[in-house]
């Protein structure tokens, strides 16, 4: 063990290369949550439910350590609900509140 005050040199580097990996993991699953978001927000204000239906799904699979509980219990919900009528044309009723949680996340980042 270096008895110095002060990381090694080799240390140093060890210690760089683990928060360089670590960071690059950290913006992959930042900029997955974001573009799955983004999808959905977009399928909304077009109003494509099957685009909708596809976004919700996607954030459902993810994990919730990573995306939250509510955006995955409220895009459960919507695409549940889009999946009993396949050809809706109607907004979700759970969609108000994926929208909300989804709002909530982008903030925190």
């Amino acid at each position: 063990m270096d008895a110095n005050p002060y990381p090694s040199m080799p240390d140093l580097a060890q210690i760089h290369a683990r928060l360089s990996a670590n960071s690059r993991r950290v913006e992959a699953i930042v900029d997955a949550q974001l573009s799955g978001i983004e999808r959905l927000l977009t399928a909304t204000i077009a109003e494509d439910w099957e685009a909708v239906a596809q976004a919700s799904r996607y954030l459902a699979g993810q994990d919730p350590d990573n995306l939250g509980n509510d955006i995955i219990r409220e895009a459960r919900y919507v695409f549940e609900e889009l999946s009993q009528a396949p050809h809706a044309t109607q907004k979700p009723k759970h969609l108000a509140n994926l929208l909300a949680a989804c709002r909530a996340a982008r903030k925190k980042v």
